[in-house]
């Protein structure tokens, strides 16, 4: 078995620039986790807005990614359709006997939502961890 004898030294400064960056941590993770949480729902959005049915337009036009909420320890974005007309919006989403122009379908949320899900929580790692770096630096 090979070893090595190697000195590192870690300036105090560098100890305490790490020390108060992890402090700050804990404080802002729900705001971090929060705009990561929005950032991906952004991405479910989009791809809803790609195959979200269109008549007169008012229903894509709906579509809002509400901004990040915490409550109680946790944290949650909404993507919701319809607006004043959630009623139509739930009616449309869920009905799967209309017909609707490619690429237009029911589903409309749901679908992207579902596709995203195998890397959802592995692009908020990514997301969280770069804010985290982006912060400390």
């Amino acid at each position: 078995m090979a070893t090595t004898n190697r000195d590192f030294y870690v300036k105090s400064d560098d100890i305490k620039f790490l020390a108060d960056a992890l402090a700050r941590i804990p404080k802002e993770m729900p705001e971090t986790l929060g705009k990561a949480i929005y950032e991906e729902a952004n991405v479910i959005f989009n791809e809803s807005q790609k195959i979200v049915p269109v008549d007169t337009g008012a229903l894509r036009a709906s579509g809002v990614v509400h901004p990040p909420k915490t409550e109680h320890g946790r944290t949650s974005v909404r993507v919701t359709y319809g607006g004043p007309a959630a009623t139509y919006a739930l009616y449309v989403h869920e009905n799967l006997y209309a017909r609707h122009n490619a690429p237009t379908q029911a589903k409309y949320l749901e679908t992207p939502l579902y596709r995203q899900v195998p890397v959802l929580i592995k692009n908020l790692a990514i997301r969280i961890s770069h804010m985290i770096r982006k912060e400390i630096k």
